[in-house]
């Protein structure tokens, strides 16, 4: 029976310079998609249909699926919908659905897997991963800044707006999590030393995070009163206004794409911070 279908979208290479010149990517691409079958747990992997072809080395447990067409148009470069993805996630039936980014290593036990689906069977749960410096290492900082792994209800996830959002370009899981608490859904971030991610120089594109910031603001726009309801504050507020007038208006020109960035930082700050009024630690001991 699957408790869990998981869904992702594993790149045909990765790249984890070290020095001296030796790239972990390939080994930890290879140990990441290892890492996430399990009993109960299914994996899918949706890809545009030109990658599928190179994802010949799938580890046992994991299902290559053709993803919709639109990302590279949207964002310059080729990916998969998160709206999609979650679709395949939630056509297994599995009564826990969700997504993990393509670098993330599960090193954990079936006791630890078993809480955290036993958690999201009533809500979202959002997890920080751990940073670290080399594949075996052990311990590191948690990154708050970002949810690699998220894990809902099937119930819950149908009721999240994903649209215009991709895997691989940022905003997406600050969305999830925005949607669902302005709907009054529960919400809760987890930091656990299990979900572990080799540290790397970012490697964001500016045109593509500015885009997907306009679009998640371009959804708040209209739901400005159940952002207000949350209760960010007054900084929060002013920011998602700015943000808002500078989304409806993305021809003005010099400065808004830089307004626009210093602002959505902030506004990312905010979001953490209110994710992270119900926020706990799974202990690997």
């Amino acid at each position: 029976m699957t408790e869990l279908a998981l869904a992702t979208s594993i790149p045909p290479s990765m790249r984890r310079p070290a020095p001296g010149g030796l790239d972990h990517g390939p080994a930890w691409r290879a140990a990441c998609a290892a890492s996430w079958p399990a009993p109960g747990w299914r994996v899918l992997t949706v890809n545009p249909a030109e990658e599928i072809a190179s994802l010949t080395d799938l580890p046992g447990g994991i299902d290559a699926v053709v993803a919709q067409p639109g990302v590279a148009e949207a964002f310059g470069r080729p990916g998969t919908w998160v709206s999609d993805a979650l679709a395949q996630a939630l056509a297994t039936c599995a009564p826990v659905v969700g997504l993990v980014n393509a670098d993330i290593r599960f090193d954990l036990d079936p006791r630890r897997r078993a809480a955290l689906v036993e958690r999201a069977r009533t809500r979202i749960v959002a997890c920080n991963r751990m940073d670290i410096a080399h594949p075996g290492q052990h311990e590191g900082p948690y990154y708050r800044y970002g949810y690699d792994v998220l894990l809902m209800p099937r119930d819950l996830a149908a009721q999240i707006d994903m649209r215009g959002f991709a895997l691989g370009v940022p905003w997406w899981d600050y969305w999830i999590l925005l949607d669902a608490l302005m709907q009054g859904l529960p919400v809760e971030v987890v930091q656990c030393a299990g979900i572990r991610h080799l540290a790397h120089p970012a490697a964001w594109q500016r045109p593509a995070w500015l885009a997907a910031l306009r679009g998640m603001m371009a959804h708040i726009g209209p739901r400005r009163a159940a952002l207000a309801a949350l209760g960010m504050g007054r900084i929060a507020e002013a920011t998602a206004d700015l943000l808002a007038a500078v989304a409806a208006s993305p021809d003005e020109g010099y400065p808004l794409d830089d307004l626009a960035e210093t602002a959505g930082t902030r506004f990312g700050i905010e979001v953490v911070r209110l994710a992270e009024r119900h926020a706990w630690t799974l202990e690997l001991d």
